[in-house]
């Protein structure tokens, strides 16, 4: 395992340099604008180099995936990523293209999510012709959700890290066979990280993982979520599954509210995301990620330790955090527009 990790980190760091300094020859390059604060032309070149590692490693390791359907399917979602990131799709063919990448998965790449657990506390709910539309639900929602996150230095990477972290640490412990395909995602996202977070000089520039990366890699976490809550390969139950991606859902879903309220459409880019709100607070973009990091993993052991309960218990306690969390940020939204609103005080003479 200590081979593997230092060998894949070695691959991950020579794959980052390389596709930093190819870059601007492939126009992977974040400009600046009106909702985009950094300074300066960054590389999108972070996803690119994780899914690169992550094939290498298949590769050179003879790590069989999940299935090598599934890793064909993630092949072209990355490809219309990377494209995505250079000549932007629109956001109606980008969902179609995440919600055909899902039903790909369920129909040709084996992993389908056909067993919704005991949520009623009598007996499995076997999904039968739901199976293939809530799976593509599942990897589009996740895709959107990674895609919409990532919107300061390490959120979207470290959401992504999270799940597939404790899906790790839950494989060694059981002895599953596909634990060294998690750590294969694992290690380049903390190298990618040390990118994108560290000291940005010449050794480790910054980087973004850009649409390819998070839409990517949103893929492969919704995969491995199915892959490890069904059948024999279960590790989790199918609701955990839930917990292990709390934040980026309710962000999600609590952002689309927002722009319904306002009569904005769904898909149409603001800033009203759970970070900007906390950095309008006041809050710096660090300590936002800390929060935010440290609330995900919260809800993600919550999960975890809800397994030894009944699972409608575990259901409906998420129910009311997800909720609570939309409802609050519809409050907030009506409070910072009606003061907005109010007429500005006469301090003339």
């Amino acid at each position: 395992m200590i081979a593997l990790i230092i060998t894949t980190a070695v691959a991950a760091l020579s794959i980052n340099w390389a596709a930093i300094y190819m870059a601007r020859s492939f126009g992977l390059l974040d400009i600046p604008e009106a909702r985009k604060h950094h300074s300066g032309a960054i590389p999108l070149t972070g996803g690119v180099a994780i899914f690169l590692t992550v094939i290498l490693g298949h590769i050179a390791f003879g790590i069989p995936p999940y299935s090598n359907n599934m890793m064909i399917i993630a092949i072209v979602v990355f490809m219309v990523g990377v494209f995505d990131d250079r000549r932007h799709i629109n956001a109606t063919a980008r969902l179609f293209i995440q919600f055909a990448s899902g039903i790909a998965l369920a129909t040709f790449g084996g992993i389908v999510i056909v067993n919704a657990g005991n949520l009623l506390a009598m007996g499995d709910i076997p999904l039968q012709l739901l199976a293939i539309p809530l799976t593509a639900l599942a990897v589009a929602g996740l895709s959107n959700a990674y895609n919409m996150i990532d919107g300061i230095d390490g959120l979207a990477a470290s959401m992504i890290l999270l799940p597939l972290l404790i899906l790790y640490g839950l494989a060694v412990t059981a002895g599953h066979p596909m634990a060294n395909v998690l750590l294969l995602m694992v290690v380049p996202l903390f190298v990618f990280l040390v990118f994108n977070l560290g000291p940005d000089n010449r050794l480790f520039p910054k980087i973004f993982l850009g649409d390819g990366g998070s839409v990517t890699l949103g893929f492969l976490v919704a995969a491995s979520l199915v892959y490890f809550s069904q059948g024999e390969n279960a590790l989790i139950l199918p609701v955990t599954a839930l917990w292990l991606v709390t934040v980026p859902l309710m962000d999600m879903i609590a952002t689309m509210l927002r722009r319904w309220h306002k009569g904005h459409k769904l898909m149409d880019a603001d800033r009203s995301h759970m970070h900007h709100t906390m950095i309008g607070m006041g809050f710096s973009p660090r300590q936002t990620l800390v929060f935010m990091v440290g609330y995900a993993a919260l809800c993600a052991f919550l999960g975890i330790a809800l397994e030894g309960g009944p699972e409608s218990s575990s259901l409906l306690l998420y129910t009311f955090l997800f909720a609570g969390h939309c409802v609050l940020a519809l409050l907030s939204d009506r409070r910072s527009r009606r003061i907005s609103e109010q007429p500005a005080p006469d301090t003339a003479a």
